[in-house]
């Protein structure tokens, strides 16, 4: 028809075929860092290699944190958790100091095994350097919770002679929780061969009655 508008419809869009990349969140680079810091030290690790393993931009990675020590104690907090429990749980109860310690270190080991990843990173030497940082003030604790079970243990003749409890105390978590050779926790009874007196013991008889 004659000064008839002839309407053209636009051709479909056309979409992608490749399906969009998942979008990453915190917990992902957690993840990330955390292998990496074993993979490289935590010295050797920068943001920039975090972002790579991630495919971010670094500033994107920066939306997420604010550097490689928050990194570091978002990856300790579960940890922390842990031994401050474990603290707690090593304070109640009226059980001899040496029954109290082999607790303590079999709850240690435990959770050292069952998550080794984050407790390497909290008692190893990549761990938190500031001394008044939340991990190093809880490691800090246990050493100081252990110290004050041996010294217990000696004043009641449970600890063999020659034994310092803070030089034990921190010879004892060396072995349940450093890395590569985490204690099992049925093993924390042989640990405790060295420094505690059994009750079979000759040279213990006699003493602290």
């Amino acid at each position: 028809m004659p000064g008839a508008v002839t309407t053209v419809n636009p051709p479909p869009t056309t979409t992608a075929t490749s399906s969009p990349r998942p979008r990453r969140g915190r917990e992902d680079v957690l993840t990330a860092a955390t292998a990496l810091f074993h993979e490289r030290g935590y010295d050797a690790t920068s943001m920039s290699d975090i972002a790579a393993r991630l495919g971010f931009t670094k500033a994107a990675l920066y939306r997420h944190v604010t550097g490689k020590a928050e990194l570091l104690r978002a990856i300790t907090r579960p940890v922390r958790a842990d031994v401050r429990a474990l603290l707690a749980a090593s304070t109640a109860g009226d059980d001899r100091p040496v029954d109290q310690l082999s607790e303590l270190l079999r709850g240690l080991a435990g959770a050292a095994a069952a998550d080794p990843g984050r407790y390497v990173l909290f008692w190893g030497p990549d761990g938190e350097r500031s001394p008044h940082g939340p991990d190093a003030v809880c490691r800090a604790a246990v050493v100081q919770r252990l110290t004050e079970l041996l010294e217990r243990a000696a004043d009641r003749g449970e600890i063999r002679d020659g034994i310092v409890p803070h030089l034990a105390a921190r010879l004892l978590v060396g072995a349940v929780t450093g890395p590569g050779r985490p204690v099992s926790p049925s093993a924390v009874d042989v640990l405790l061969d060295g420094p505690v007196r059994r009750l079979n013991d000759g040279a213990g008889r006699g003493r602290g009655r």
